[in-house]
This record gives structure tokens, C-alpha cells and sequence, in this order.
């Protein structure tokens, strides 16, 4: 039967950006199959008279990406459909990078099914795709997620008394968390300490009786040096802080002390509330959680290795 198709286009810079959409249409017969065959075919020889259209502000191939990950990906192109979207169109999308066709796999518009492409690009190993194991009813369990890629391995830590590096990696936790939210630090950024952000943002630390930023130098140091001494710790602009595990009453502590302790299980609840606040924003908000799986995409964790099995 012939019915009009659809080759859709992503025009796409060397730095992974979209520059613009575009669409051509056209009119075909045959069964279905020879409709894509004819699809693929007309894309690499007709994507420079494809008609263009400004992408989203800011688009890059990872948020496309992210969409195709949701099954939401032809949305884009709704505004080429002359009065309506077919209930099932005839459509490809082709990427063209930096001038040139970029064909490495042929999929649908269904959510991106990760075993499928891993299997038809080569990957050597199997991962599990955390956006299918995390689906369930549905929803996707955010919290079950957080805690197995990050709050596992610290509660391991705690409970065997490796206070300090429980600290470390709970701390190297909120990173993670301020990066899928707010992205990358940028230069000269007034807020470019996303950890700090997101900590002022979501976190109640009046009851830990510490700051973001006392939190931020206390990271540095650990992080970078294991010790307490950063740069603006040393300079005595920012107050020096270390953990306890339960309070140590003032009484207790040596007058001559200069560090200020705070009960580390007091920051892991604030902290922990927090996420939960956190979480909440993504309720029922379709972009936002976008950019989270655009972002948790490029996360790595414990939970998510790949396996091999040679031969």
C-alpha cells in the first residue's frame, strides 16, 4: 500500500552537538520492510536536501539519546507530521555527523533496548541496563537505584569501622548527585560548586552543625590528600572539620583541639533526607527526568559492571 514516509535527520557537530532537525518525506509502496529498505537507502543519498528545522536549545547526541532510552525519540520530530502523528509511521532518523551519515546501528522508536545494541555493535561483555532493572510496576525505583550504586558500599564501610573511607566515598555520593542534577562545574560560574549547590539546595545541615562549604573543603582534603588540610583550611577562611561517630560532648573534647567534629551517622541522615527531597522534584516532570538519564547514563558504580567471558 503506498502511504507516505518519513527520513528524519540529526544534524550534529564534531562536539557531539545538534544543530539542527530535518525531514524528508516521502511517498512509497510495498510491504513494510521494503518501505525502510528504501528509508536507508534514500538517507545517505538525500540528507543534504532534507528540509531543516532548530533543534531544542542546547540538544546535544546524549539528551537525543536519552530520549530514544525513554521510547520518546519521534516526538521530536512532531512538528513535521502535516495534521497529525500516524498511529504507527513509516520513519527512520539518521544521524549525520559533522557532514557525513553516521549509520552503526538500525533500531525503532520503542525505549532503546541496550542488550540489543551492545549485541549488534560487538561489545564483548554483558551489562545490565539499570533503566530496565530499575522499572518496575511501571515506575522507576530511584531509590533502590541510589542506594545500590552508592549507599551500599558506604553502609559496607560503616558497619566494618572504616570510618574514613566511608566518608569518602560518601562525600564523592553527593558529587554524583549534584552532577546529575546541576551538570558539569563551568569556569567563572557563580555557581559552579554544585556540590555546595545541591547540599544548600536539598539538605538540612543546621542539625549536622556544619556548612556545604565546611563539607566541600573537608572533601578536597580527603579526596585529594587524606588529610584535613585544604587550601582554604591552611588560609583559616574556612573552619577545619572531622568526623566522629557518635557526639563527642564539649566537655570531652581538648581545649587545645582546633578542629570541629561533627557525628558523620548525623550526615548521612541529613543527607539521606535530602535525596529523598531531591527525588521528589522529579515526580511527574518528563524533562528533568530526561536530563537524569542522560547524566546517570555516564555514571559508574559497583552495580554496573560489564561481564566477560572469554571465548
Amino acid at each position: 500500500m503506498k502511504e507516505t514516509v518519513y527520513s528524519f535527520y540529526l544534524i550534529i557537530d564534531e562536539q557531539e552537538r545538534v544543530l539542527w532537525l530535518g525531514h524528508i518525506f516521502y511517498e512509497a509502496d510495498g510491504s513494510d520492510d521494503e518501505k525502510f529498505a528504501f528509508l536507508r537507502d534514500a538517507a545517505e543519498r538525500d540528507f543534504k536536501t532534507a528540509k531543516l528545522t532548530k533543534p531544542p536549545v542546547g540538544m546535544t547526541l546524549d539528551s537525543y539519546n536519552a530520549m530514544g532510552r525513554l521510547g520518546t525519540a519521534l516526538s521530536l520530530f512532531e512538528y513535521a507530521f502535516k495534521e497529525h502523528e500516524p498511529a504507527a509511521p513509516v520513519a527512520i532518523v539518521t544521524l549525520i555527523i559533522n557532514g557525513k551519515p553516521a549509520i552503526n546501528y538500525h533500531g525503532n522508536f520503542a525505549p532503546t533496548d541496550m542488550a540489543d545494541v551492545n549485541k549488534k555493535l560487538g561489545a564483548l561483555g554483558v551489562m545490565d541496563d539499570w533503566l530496565v532493572e530499575y522499572t518496575r510496576n511501571g515506575a522507576i525505583d530511584l531509590t533502590s537505584l541510589i542506594n545500590d550504586d552508592y549507599l551500599k558500599a558506604y553502609k559496607l564501610l560503616f558497619n566494618n569501622h572504616h570510618y574514613t573511607s566511608a566518608t569518602k566515598l560518601f562525600l564523592s555520593c553527593i558529587d554524583s548527585l549534584a552532577y546529575v542534577e546541576f551538570g558539569e562545574a563551568k569556569a567563572g560560574d557563580k555557581e559552579a560548586n554544585v556540590f555546595c549547590r545541591w547540599l544548600n539546595t536539598y539538605v538540612d545541615l543546621l542539625p549536622v552543625g556544619v556548612t556545604a562549604d565546611e563539607l566541600w573543603e573537608l572533601r578536597n582534603g580527603l579526596l585529594h590528600m587524606s588529610n584535613l588540610h585544604s587550601k582554604r583550611v591552611q588560609r583559616k577562611t574556612v573552619r577545619r572539620i572531622s568526623i566522629s561517630v557518635g557526639h563527642v560532648p564539649p566537655e570531652k573534647r581538648s581545649p587545645h583541639e582546633n578542629t570541629h567534629y561533627f557525628n558523620l551517622v548525623d550526615l548521612y541522615a541529613a543527607v539521606t533526607a535530602g535525596i529523598g527531597t531531591w527525588l521528589r522534584t522529579y515526580a511527574d516532570n518528563y524533562e528533568k527526568f530526561l536530563v537524569f538519564v542522560e547524566r546517570w547514563d555516564r555514571t559508574i558504580s559497583d552495580s554496573r559492571l560489564t561481564t566477560y567471558t572469554p571465548g
